[in-house]
């Protein structure tokens, strides 16, 4: 009897602990699904007021999909050369920034795994501090000027040469990686060099693949680097300026009466034009995060790891 009555109150438990754990599943799939469309729905919108005629999308109630379907504003946004030189630029800049970003900061967090380096720990307590604490815009914007950065393409490329959260990331896996290797690299005559080029960076594609997409998002989505120093030099200017000024021209309230007769007649105006800069600028880096997610994650999961 007492062996009947306890395996009824073990059943009991286990009864009411699946209902609350199915209660926490319910509630956490309903939490994660808000969230979810709460964080996609911009994007959703702004696509389908893109696809929009213009005048139709003044009036407004369009959520998910355009209501008078059209490429016109696409059309609009292509026909001006700027926005197609700022494309090359953009493109450019976040090529050759993530080469030399991750050639620099490679180097820097191979030189820094290695336990036998002089300093070693007064060098990573100076990268972290530099890290937290930043001078300021004035004394940096003083810095590039001295140093003849301003209204340079440099600008795009040599402050970001070397990020110490990616060198973290990067000394961590190298950590991780069996010494062994490199010691029968030694004995069969290769250089620090050769060891680093040939063994290490072959065998750290996750985290290179982290590293790159890092880079690439930073350098893409990057534009107050261009609108602060680069001012003289619109030529130079990414794509993400030309979407600022497009942005700031939809908020401005100046637009002359002959500039706005002429976007009425092309069936768009300033709302659905900014809506397709938007997702010109938006969707190539998506679809490339998109594409390299897993190697992404595999990355972050290698790199954390040690032993």
């Amino acid at each position: 009897m007492k062996q009947q009555a306890s395996r009824r109150r073990s059943l009991s438990y286990n009864k009411i602990h699946t209902s609350g754990e199915k209660v926490f599943t319910i509630s956490n799939t309903l939490f994660m699904m808000i969230v979810c469309f709460l964080t996609i729905y911009p994007f959703i919108n702004t696509l389908a007021v893109s696809f929009n005629e213009g005048p139709d999308a003044m009036k407004g109630g369009i959520y998910f999909l355009p209501r008078k379907f059209t490429l016109k504003n696409y059309a609009e946004v292509f026909s001006d050369k700027a926005i197609v030189r700022a494309y090359a630029v953009t493109v450019i800049r976040t090529v050759v920034g993530i080469i030399v970003s991750l050639f620099f900061t490679g180097m820097m967090a191979y030189g820094l795994s290695k336990p036998n380096i002089l300093f070693r720990k007064t060098y990573m307590m100076i990268c972290v501090v530099g890290m937290i604490f930043d001078a300021g815009l004035v004394p940096t914007y003083m810095l590039y000027k001295d140093t003849g950065l301003l209204n340079n393409f440099a600008v795009y490329i040599l402050p970001s040469a070397i990020s110490i959260w990616n060198m973290i990331l990067m000394k961590t896996f190298f950590e991780s990686m069996p010494i062994e290797l490199e010691q029968s690299a030694m004995i069969d005559g290769a250089n620090t060099f050769q060891i680093f080029f040939k063994i290490t960076i072959p065998m750290s594609m996750p985290i290179i693949a982290t590293i790159c997409i890092f880079n690439g998002v930073s350098q893409w989505n990057s534009w107050f680097d261009a609108y602060m120093f680069m001012a003289r030099w619109p030529e130079l200017q990414p794509v993400q300026t030309y979407l600022y000024k497009v942005i700031a021209l939809s908020q401005s309230t100046t637009t002359s009466a002959a500039e706005a007769e002429l976007l009425e007649r092309r069936r768009v105006n300033v709302t659905t034009i900014r809506a397709a800069t938007v997702m010109i600028t938006v969707l190539p880096v998506t679809f490339i995060y998109s594409i390299f997610q897993k190697y992404f994650i595999q990355g972050m999961m290698v790199g954390s790891l040690k032993g």
